[in-house]
């Protein structure tokens, strides 16, 4: 007799962020533009989830890229995140095209920042 070790299973909700986020990136690999959406937290959140999964290159945790982007503030029109870990490309590189897929995205985003200056540095000890 076998016994078989499954993960634990994820409620509905996740299931469905976890399906949009898998929808949205075959909508987007397709080159069909993505419907553009309203400016909330939570959409912000989303799209930056959207991202890692478009920008698969940058997040390439099997080479030990270790990056994560995410919203620190979100005031009116403007957006700040923060970089925290190892990224494949320059910091300020991933700001940039972080910053356009949102304005992409959302469309009433004015402007992407960062949350402090020190973390675009690319100084290994910043990881």
């Amino acid at each position: 007799m076998s016994t078989e070790i499954r993960p634990p299973s994820k409620n509905s909700e996740e299931r469905a962020g976890s399906a949009e986020t898998v929808n949205a990136a075959k909508t987007a690999a397709a080159g069909v533009p993505l419907p553009p959406l309203d400016l909330t937290e939570e959409n912000v959140k989303q799209v930056l989830v959207d991202a890692r999964a478009e920008f698969g290159q940058i997040f390439d945790t099997s080479v030990g890229i270790t990056g994560q982007v995410e919203l620190a503030d979100l005031d009116g029109p403007f957006v700040v995140i923060s970089l925290k870990g190892r990224f494949w490309h320059e910091r300020s590189m991933v700001l940039a095209r972080i910053g356009n897929y949102l304005k992409q995205r959302i469309p009433e985003i004015l402007e992407v920042d960062i949350e402090d200056e020190k973390q675009l540095d690319d100084s290994p000890e910043n990881f």
